[in-house]
């Protein structure tokens, strides 16, 4: 199971042996006492990331096998009624880095994916190849959606705020001041969009005069009103695989790693 790699990787002293949200720092438990939807939804799953590895590592019980390590990479031993021993090396991080792609390609071309993809669902094989468990839940995206969230994530992957956040206002997604009568910065849509799609950024944002707001201020000043389903459906997802990934000490920007697959649809639709 990739869960007990994951765990196996640091009782031996690979990647950082903080927990997930401890990574983030205190800011991260002060944001969940704030009326901030997109950042709570998001660390709530990355909370509930670092605990199904937790979970998953102690509950699944893989018949007959040991874990060992060896260097960079994490060594199955296959224990059996057969009196050989066959060590298996696999590499943690193109692990992660095929989970992660085959979730966009599922996602973003198919539009049927698997939409719980915790480490406890997730097999390593002999062969290097993964081993997905457990569709019980399965999400749906229309191509309409799955376009918005191909433009999306070429959009953030060029860090194009104005592009972002035109493509959120034109496919339903809406978040107004405190007043709930004026509309965002484009800046402020653009990091909830990063929050959904790519990575979790607590830095200040800098808003559209210039301006730099800390990022417990935006969350305090701006409220979600309407959220589209492919939002919903890419934020969830989005966030499990950006949580797995830092769990792992191995922080990714899902945008980056989802652009050829999303360059690829919109070629497609051509």
């Amino acid at each position: 199971m990739l869960a007990s790699k994951m765990r196996e990787h640091f009782e031996n002293g690979g990647g950082a042996g903080e927990g997930g949200m401890q990574m983030l720092g205190d800011k991260s438990m002060k944001i969940m006492n704030v009326l901030g939807p997109s950042a709570t939804t998001l660390l709530r799953t990355y909370a509930s990331v670092r605990d199904g590895i937790e979970n998953a590592a102690i509950s699944v019980v893989k018949f007959g096998s040991k874990l060992g390590r060896k260097g960079n990479e994490v060594g199955l031993i296959a224990d059996s009624a057969v009196k050989k021993k066959k060590k298996i090396n696999v590499n943690l991080g193109r692990a992660l880095k095929t989970l992660v792609h085959v979730h966009g390609i599922q996602m973003i071309l198919s539009g049927t994916y698997n939409a719980d993809p915790h480490p406890g669902n997730v097999l390593l094989l002999p062969d290097g190849r993964l081993g997905l468990l457990d569709y019980g839940m399965v999400g749906k995206l229309s191509p309409k959606d799955r376009e918005a969230v191909a433009k999306t994530i070429v959009a953030l992957s060029d860090n194009d705020k104005a592009a972002t956040a035109k493509l959120y206002r034109e496919n339903g997604y809406k978040a107004t001041l405190q007043n709930g009568k004026d509309d965002v910065d484009d800046a402020v849509l653009h990091r909830f969009a990063s929050f959904h799609f790519d990575k979790i950024d607590l830095s200040p944002v800098t808003l559209d005069n210039g301006e730099k707001m800390e990022i417990m201020d935006v969350f305090r000043s701006n409220r979600e009103k309407a959220v589209p389903t492919w939002v919903e459906e890419g934020r969830r997802l989005g966030g499990l695989l950006v949580g797995v990934s830092a769990q792992a000490a191995r922080p990714i920007s899902l945008a980056k790693e989802w652009r050829p697959i999303a360059k690829q649809a919109l070629r497609n639709k051509e």
